[in-house]
């Protein structure tokens, strides 16, 4: 009797039920996971709390708001320099949200380009007071209009410099990338690998594996999932997450971003390295592509703008985000190249107010080429 056939085929079955076995024991299978997913209720301890916790990056994007909200207070009294650095610094307690003072062990200063080396680190930061400053002189104007070389506020809405810059949005956007994007990119998920994933922390209930991936994903949200809408049907993103949120459609997904941040938080609860290291990759990819796409956006609104507020602001925000690109895992676009993009935009003889198009297209055609992105792309809120 030929028993081979037989033997192949019980193999088989073993081998099916195995894996049949195996996909119903992970703790958390994937195919449970959907684009409304609870993010802090999916994972929880042996406690029945979630394991969830990225307090340090709530505090930064609320540190944030509190400086961009004293940044547009312009008016009869010119914003305090002084302060606002304080605020960058988070020194003598400057914060006008006061619950914030109490974070003495947090700083937005200290978290700018956390995975540069030390010097280049204090090269970004130092780019940042500056910042302030033009943002603190372009305050005294604050109820004149904006002509070139004077600043002043143009349409009455936004404050720019002489050259037609809107450093406020550089600040925010700048920062948006040097602490958010390189934290969640770089710092959080960069130290994923290498960290434990069998004890708990010290008095929390999650790993150290845990906590840096959900670290990640608080620089991107701190919504139950992503993007979110409130019960009025208003999405409740702000700064990266806002603007990542927009590209949406033909330029992009929004929701399988998210889904990757689940999958990747369940494959650590799996101990599955490698869906784990997979999501990584997704991820890091594609919020650069959608940060390139945003400064891509902004560049094709600025060309289009029908006033002198729409053009200064859409123009002010594509220098932050190209900014901001040096910040991406592995950057396909250098700080060097990043700063020769922004002086193409910078320096014309009359600052923004003479930029030609055509300087426009040129750094957006190397934007929309470099990152494989729709050059005509425009997105919105």
């Amino acid at each position: 009797m030929n028993l081979k056939p037989l033997l192949v085929a019980v193999l088989a079955a073993c081998t099916i039920a195995a894996c049949k076995k195996k996909k119903e024991e992970l703790p958390i299978p994937y195919d449970t996971l959907t684009g409304t997913t609870s993010y802090f209720n999916t994972f929880k301890g042996s406690d029945s709390n979630t394991t969830v916790s990225f307090a340090n990056e709530t505090v930064r994007s609320r540190m944030l708001k509190d400086m961009e909200d004293y940044m547009q207070t312009y008016g009869l009294i010119p914003v305090d320099g002084d302060r606002l650095k304080r605020m960058y610094n988070n020194t003598g307690s400057p914060f006008f949200d006061t619950a914030l003072n109490r974070f003495s062990g947090i700083a937005l200063s200290s978290a700018t380009a956390g995975s540069m080396a030390g010097a280049d680190a204090v090269l970004e930061r130092s780019r940042f007071n500056g910042w302030i400053d033009s943002v603190t002189r372009a305050s005294q104007y604050g109820l004149e209009a904006a002509t070139p070389g004077k600043p002043g506020t143009v349409g009455g809405t936004y404050l720019v410099s002489g050259d037609g810059i809107e450093y406020l949005q550089l600040f925010k956007d700048g920062l948006i990338g040097a602490i958010m994007l390189d934290q969640l990119c770089n710092v959080q998920l960069g130290a994923v690998p290498g960290a434990d994933n069998t004890n708990p922390v010290a008095g929390a209930n999650y790993t150290a594996m845990e906590h840096s991936w959900d670290a990640a994903y608080g620089n991107l949200t701190a919504n139950v999932w992503f993007p979110f809408k409130n019960s009025s049907g208003s999405f409740q993103e702000v700064y990266l997450g806002y603007y990542v949120r927009q590209v949406r459609g033909e330029f992009g997904d929004p929701t399988a971003l998210y889904l990757a941040f689940l999958k990747g938080r369940a494959a650590i609860v799996n101990k599955d390295n490698g869906t784990r290291d997979e999501q990584i990759a997704f991820l890091r990819k594609n919020i650069e592509k959608a940060v390139a796409t945003v400064a891509v956006s902004y560049l094709n609104k600025a060309t289009i703008a029908s006033s002198n507020s729409s053009y200064c602001h859409t123009l002010s925000e594509a220098l932050g985000f190209i900014y901001s690109l040096r910040y991406a895992h592995g950057a396909k676009m250098s700080a060097a190249k990043s700063d020769e993009l922004m002086a193409t935009l910078f320096n014309a003889p009359g600052g923004s107010w003479t930029l030609t198009k055509e300087k426009i297209y040129t750094v957006r055609d190397y934007l929309a080429l470099t990152y494989v992105v729709d050059r005509d792309a425009i997105v919105n809120p």
